[in-house]
């Protein structure tokens, strides 16, 4: 029967549990103290431009801590603290009387979280902003991906405190959990900021931020294929009780060609994008292609295959759709609905994996089998990929580690193995492993060397396939037939689009001519409204911008710089409102 106390947590919605966790020693009391844990924080792998990206050079992303920190001195930089271990100290009570202070309590004993109530209290904990958690931080349903606000990373970079107990006793589980929530940070906080949308816009600056360059252009170019290519809603269940192949595109994948071939028809063969060049080139034809990276870097794998006109694209309707190669597409997320219709979105994170493993739970698969799945390397100083690939990766270097950027993240696989990984493939494997789990899809890991596994994945380099009619269902999807768009309603939004950038176009035009005294006031005024309505965002990616060169000769020259920098500004603005008249002119041929 569970205990009077902790039955009073959870009906206050404070504590959540998770699977009982082996416990070690008598349970009694902890007094503490709490200590800094004095390990190397993840975000010590970021670029290090990405701790100031802002205009204001004193605003930090986050915060790298020193060992030996104080919980008075994290209160004063962070407004999370985590602590491992709950225990009557001095620093538990001080920040139980810190009412700014979002306090996060993990425990992994409950006999000892037994002794904390009875002698701190439960008044003292049911106060805003205070969260506990007992067990195996990979054990809860919804995941602790799920349970945690992502506003809640955004109050300050959390600061783990643990007591001589749990660093004795449970160091594994600890380090299990401070990396779990710094990858939660890393995900709510830090990619934002180095990822592809601000990734070209340091110093970052107040602007309204819509659609980026690479989206934008893609919505013109995919007119022709939203008009023809069904959403993925048709294809739901329509591969129930079959298994999938999820191919990606990591070092090993020409180790699984075999394996591949030989379940051609027997399993539905699902290729992300980066992959299907090196399967091409080996004779196998996938059923699926799919992409879900919007940029336009990641469709330059297209112009290196041949057509394939019996492999189906499914695609996000922003991301580049391969062009002629295929003959059948399926599109997923939305854009413009009230002109094309809503369209379902699949569940994705950090890897085109992701997608991939969501889009085989969308056709009903049951099973699945990950092949070059591995989102690691051996080599520390980068990532390797299959051979092949428009990006195979670097020549491995032999020097000493320094754990921290350019150096890759180590992860030691659940064979032992140590890996390195991106902080980005980090977390998509994090996320994926958790979705996995709860998605009651079994699924195999054909790789070894892979930091994708947990509770659903088991490791087997060649597992068998259960078969199934695939010809028959491929066959279906190629008479799926092309949504109903009213075209007269899409040829308005053309032409409202057009008339949009010709008069952004002209309007750079104008301020390029004028040589007057009055060029520097225009231009500044200019730059104002379209900080307003997202086209300093698009031109942040487009051609070769460099908004490290505006900012510097716009907002910190004097009156020359200020000019060259205006000019050098609406000289892309120009040019790229001019290209994207020109997509919605050939839009509108379609049309």
């Amino acid at each position: 029967m569970e205990n009077s106390k902790i039955a009073a947590l959870v009906e206050l919605g404070i504590l959540c549990r998770g699977e009982a966790v082996s416990v070690h020693g008598d349970g009694t009391l902890d007094s503490g103290p709490h200590e800094y844990s004095a390990h190397n924080q993840f975000c010590r792998y970021e670029v290090p431009v990405y701790q100031r990206p802002f205009e204001d050079n004193s605003q930090a992303a986050y915060s790298l801590y020193e060992d030996g920190l104080t919980v008075e001195a994290a209160m004063a930089q962070t407004r999370l603290v985590i602590m491992l271990g709950v225990g009557d100290s001095v620093e538990m009570r001080s920040c139980l009387a810190s009412p700014n202070t979002i306090l996060v309590l993990f425990e992994p004993d409950d006999r000892a979280l037994i002794k904390f109530l009875e002698s701190i209290g439960l008044p003292l904990l049911n106060r805003k902003n205070l969260f506990c958690f007992t067990g195996d931080p990979y054990s809860f349903n919804p995941a602790l991906q799920d349970l945690l606000p992502p506003d809640m990373f955004r109050q300050g970079t959390p600061a783990f405190f643990m007591t001589d107990r749990i660093r004795t006793d449970y160091g594994a589980w600890a380090a299990r959990i401070i990396e779990y929530f710094e990858i939660l940070h890393y995900r709510h906080v830090i990619y934002p900021l180095s990822g592809q949308s601000f990734m070209w816009s340091r110093p970052i600056r107040p602007i309204y931020r819509g659609l980026m360059y690479d989206q934008q252009l893609h919505a013109y170019e995919n007119v022709g294929d939203c008009l023809e290519s069904p959403p993925i809603g048709h294809l739901h269940n329509i591969a129930s009780g079959l298994e999938a192949i999820l191919v990606a595109a990591g070092p090993d994948l020409s180790e699984k060609f075999d394996f591949i071939r030989r379940n051609k028809n027997r399993a539905v063969i699902i290729c992300v994008n980066n992959a299907i060049k090196p399967l091409v080139e080996a004779g196998i034809h996938p059923h699926f292609v799919i992409i879900n990276d919007t940029s336009v870097e990641s469709g330059r794998v297209f112009k290196h295959i041949p057509p394939l006109p019996e492999t189906v694209l499914v695609g996000h309707c922003l991301s580049d759709l391969g062009g002629e190669k295929f003959k059948k597409k399926f599109l997923f997320g939305s854009f413009v609905p009230e002109v094309f219709g809503q369209r379902k979105m699949l569940k994705l994170h950090g890897s085109v994996l992701s997608t991939a493993f969501s889009f085989a739970r969308h056709l009903g698969c049951r099973r699945c089998a990950l092949v070059g799945a591995q989102l690691a390397s051996t080599n520390p100083w980068g990532l390797g990929y299959a051979k092949g690939t428009v990006k195979e990766g670097l020549t491995q270097e032999s020097k000493p580690l320094i754990n921290r950027h350019p150096q890759l993240y180590p992860v030691t696989t659940v064979f032992g193995e140590d890996l390195y990984t991106t902080m980005n493939f980090r977390d998509a494997a994090l996320w994926l492993a958790e979705a996995i789990r709860l998605s009651g899809v079994e699924c195999v890991n054909t790789s070894k060397a892979s930091i994708l596994y947990g509770q659903g994945i088991e490791y087997d380099p060649d597992p068998d396939m259960g078969g199934g009619d695939i010809q028959r269902v491929m066959a279906s999807l190629f008479k799926v037939e092309s949504p109903c768009v009213d075209r007269d309603n899409l040829r308005r939004y053309l032409r409202h689009e057009i008339a949009m950038w010709t008069s952004i176009k002209d309007a750079a035009s104008a301020v390029l001519e004028d040589d007057s005294p009055a060029f520097l006031a225009k231009g500044m005024a200019i730059l104002v409204q379209l900080d307003k309505n997202n086209v300093t965002n698009l031109v942040h990616r487009y051609a070769n911008f460099r908004n490290i060169l505006f900012h510097k000769k716009v907002f910190l020259g004097d009156e020359t710089t200020r000019q060259e920098g205006l000019r050098y500004y609406f000289k892309n603005v120009c040019g790229m409102s001019n290209d994207f008249v020109q997509a919605l002119k050939s839009a509108v041929r379609l049309v």
